[in-house]
């Protein structure tokens, strides 16, 4: 199945615009960025800025980042080795690999050779209704977020099972398939709330991530909002990127990494 979150058509064209102009270039020679690449080992990274400026009307600026270096990585090197996940979308809500042969990928026509795919662990899973399609209650267990990341030991998945050419985004969002995050556009969840439209509710899934030089991780995004609240409304502030992830730098698939 493949689990993608479908951007704005005009976003869309742009890429594909974008990437039929490129198709001839050479990929340009841009050196590793600065500083020294991880090592095997689990990384939070809190309140990431992101595009603040967005709304839910409008597609966030892209953000590219590294999860070998740690760092976000230039806009102008997207079409390089250099990032492994882009966060586009609403809200910065769809994550991206970085696959130079996609034409949906931003790093489309460079090296890349990234992929994604989201894992539902079956206990972590009691956190949503597979019939009414979001969560049970709000907020979700954070224990929950442990039990999902902690249940991707390896990757076991046939390499044909990965996105190269989607993103992983907001879930059953228009018609998409499985995301790592509910967006309750109307506040159904909670009726009447003014405050509780247009909100993004993570979930406790994990992303296993093929970076864009090989090699593994598994990501979980935490909160799209400022501080990470439990419970968030219209009052807190988006365009702030929380997660967490582990990643294997040996080049094998062993993801039961401790920090």
């Amino acid at each position: 199945m493949k689990f993608t979150f479908p951007i704005a058509v005009a976003v869309v064209c742009l890429l594909a615009a974008c990437s039929k102009s490129n198709d001839d270039k050479t990929p340009p020679e841009v050196n590793p960025p600065a500083g020294e690449v991880v090592k095997t080992g689990v990384y939070t990274i809190n309140n990431m800025v992101a595009d603040t400026s967005a709304t839910s009307a409008i597609n966030a600026a892209t953000i590219y980042y590294s999860l070998e270096y740690n760092k976000i990585i230039p806009a102008s090197q997207a079409q390089t080795a250099n990032w492994d996940i882009a966060f586009t979308g609403i809200y910065n809500s769809s994550i991206a690999p970085n696959n130079g042969k996609a034409p949906n990928s931003p790093g489309f026509g460079g090296p890349g050779q990234g992929a994604v795919y989201l894992v539902l662990d079956k206990d972590a899973e009691a956190a949503f209704d597979p019939v009414k399609l979001q969560p049970v209650k709000i907020p979700i267990a954070a224990n929950l977020f442990d039990v999902s990341f902690n249940a991707v030991k390896t990757v076991t998945i046939p390499e044909t099972d990965f996105v190269s050419n989607d993103y992983i985004g907001l879930d059953h969002f228009m018609g998409t398939g499985n995301g790592y995050a509910y967006y309750d556009f109307y506040g159904a969840l909670f009726p009447g709330n003014t405050k509780k439209t247009h909100i993004v509710y993570t979930l406790p899934r994990t992303v296993l991530v093929k970076t864009a030089k090989g090699k593994y991780a598994k990501l979980q995004i935490t909160s799209v909002y400022k501080d990470s609240p439990a419970d968030p409304n219209r009052d807190n502030k988006t365009g702030y990127m929380s997660f967490r992830y582990a990643i294997q730098m040996d080049g094998s698939k062993q993801l039961d990494i401790s920090k």
